[in-house]
């Protein structure tokens, strides 16, 4: 990263203190987390669930912070200056990193992509059309925070915004000249794109989820089109006309190209099948033909969501074009496990289906990928909205030929009863064939196992997710590894029924 340092009195110009800092500082970094401070950094000590940030001054301080800012008075102990804000410090960490590391996203072009599902589809599309427009981009989000052969730590969807802004000047100092990324409600109601400015935003969907946190509908509604307001001047809002709370967006927002039916982007396949879609986009600009290896209905709305992002940026069709026919599977989106070189008659997929409007998509999909049995395996997430639970029961016992319901991240909850609620689900879909294996191993096993020739296997909830959550302890455990197990055990290594 290109040399930085701006004056701490330059850094907190104009923002809400008690008193401006006396100290002639210079900041060479943000950091909202006391184990990764580097030297020349100034800490920002935030308010967490469990404890206050201000207990972690010193050892900030230790490990070379030069400024610590908080709200309250100074920490016992520390000898760098102390900057006491008026406001939660949350509310400032993103324009402070935004100034400390020289507004990287002036320098990119950044597109936003919220909504519920296909957050990383839209935005992984983007970043290749992106790269095939001469634009070399970063991405953020579920799937990782990478550009070229720089990867970054992390485990939200959306990053803090001390962690963005320093990944944003890093891939910029890199040779970055655009950024996908995904937004989630989490990030927008709790400021972790404060400060970030974005040449596009995208709205994909809203469907229940996350209602831990939200308090239903209009609260989780309200955070996504936070994004629609942190736009550049004279930036578009691409939103999904097929979406309910889409067609209510698209009619608050000024400055909206629409895309789905009715929309200023539309795309029409003439092939839809187990190798991919082929069709037409029908933009402002002129129509132009595409094909893509993805595969199911619903990423259709992920083409055309990003098909739309780009005509609001004005790229060429040419590179959507070339981004569409080169782009595969996703890892953990509806993606294929295979054993190279042969053909098993029973096709296995896994997803990160973890909402009933999710798993009912790729449930649809995956019945148009064959004439035989539709099993899954599904379960839901501890310690999270247990409302939705008897809704993907229900979906899974309404669409699945045969449902086994399991254990997925069960956290501090009794996984016995988080089936229990799944269960009713299943019961209310009349479906008799559902089976209960908490083991999740064993009910991916099972499914294998029982599957018919020609049959289709989605084991969803996870994706590309590599621990199994119980209790307080991340333990490895990742279902790809565990479907291929299963596969040989069924069908030996070097084949045969």
């Amino acid at each position: 990263m290109g040399e930085i340092a701006v004056q701490l009195e330059d850094v907190v110009h104009g923002l809400p203190l008690v008193r401006p800092p006396a100290d002639a500082v210079d900041v060479r970094g943000v950091s909202h987390d006391s184990r990764r401070v580097e030297p020349g950094d100034l800490f920002v000590a935030l308010a967490g669930a469990h404890h206050d940030g201000r207990i972690y001054a010193r050892q900030a301080e230790e490990r070379g912070a030069v400024a610590v800012l908080g709200r309250g008075d100074a920490p016992a102990g520390i000898s760098v200056p102390w900057v006491a804000a008026e406001v939660d410090p949350r509310s400032l960490l993103g324009p402070l990193a935004a100034r400390v590391y020289g507004h990287p996203d002036r320098r990119l072009v950044v597109a936003g992509v919220t909504g519920t599902n296909g957050k990383s589809t839209v935005t992984t599309l983007l970043a290749a059309i992106f790269d095939a427009a001469g634009l070399p981009a970063g991405a953020i989000g579920t799937l990782g925070y990478r550009f070229g052969d720089l990867r970054f730590p992390g485990e939200r969807t959306t990053p803090e915004a001390s962690d963005l802004f320093r990944m944003m000047r890093r891939m910029r100092d890199a040779g970055a000249r655009a950024l996908a990324m995904e937004v989630s409600s989490h990030a927008l109601s709790l400021g972790r794109v404060e400060g970030a400015a974005f040449d596009v935003g995208v709205f994909t969907n809203l469907t229940r989820d996350h209602f831990d946190f939200h308090a239903g509908f209009e609260d989780y509604y309200v955070a996504k089109r936070r994004l629609f307001e942190q736009l550049k001047p004279g930036a578009r809002s691409v939103i999904n006309l097929d979406d309910p709370y889409g067609r209510r967006l698209a009619g608050e927002l000024s400055g909206v190209l629409s895309y789905g039916e009715g929309g200023d982007v539309r795309l029409v396949a003439t092939r839809l099948d187990a190798s991919g879609s082929r069709g037409t986009i029908h933009t402002p600009r002129g129509a132009y033909g595409f094909d893509s290896p993805l595969v199911g209905r619903f990423n259709l709305a992920n083409l055309a969501a990003a098909a739309a992002a780009a005509e609001a940026l004005e790229l060429p069709h040419e590179a959507v074009v070339q981004a569409f026919a080169h782009r595969g599977p996703l890892p953990g989106r509806l993606e294929p496990v295979v054993i190279p070189g042969r053909d098993l008659g029973v096709q296995v997929f896994i997803d990160f289906a973890h909402t009933d409007a999710a798993l009912t998509a790729v449930l649809k999909a995956a019945r148009e990928l064959t004439r035989e049995s539709l099993v899954v395996v599904f379960g839901c997430g501890g310690d999270r909205d247990p409302g939705k639970r008897p809704l993907m029961g229900k979906v899974a016992g309404d669409l699945a030929d045969l449902p086994i319901v399991t254990s997925d991240n069960p956290r501090t909850e009794d996984p016995l009863a988080i089936i229990a609620a799944v269960e009713r689900g299943l019961k209310e879909s009349g479906n008799p064939n559902y089976r209960v294996v908490p083991d999740r191993r064993e009910a991916i096993r099972r499914a294998v196992a029982v599957a018919p020739p020609g049959s289709v296997v989605v084991v969803a909830g996870k994706g590309c997710e590599e621990v199994q959550i119980i209790g307080e302890e991340r333990l490895p455990f990742f279902d790809r590894e565990e479907i291929l197990l299963a596969l040989e055990e069924r069908f030996g290594r070097d084949g045969g029924r």
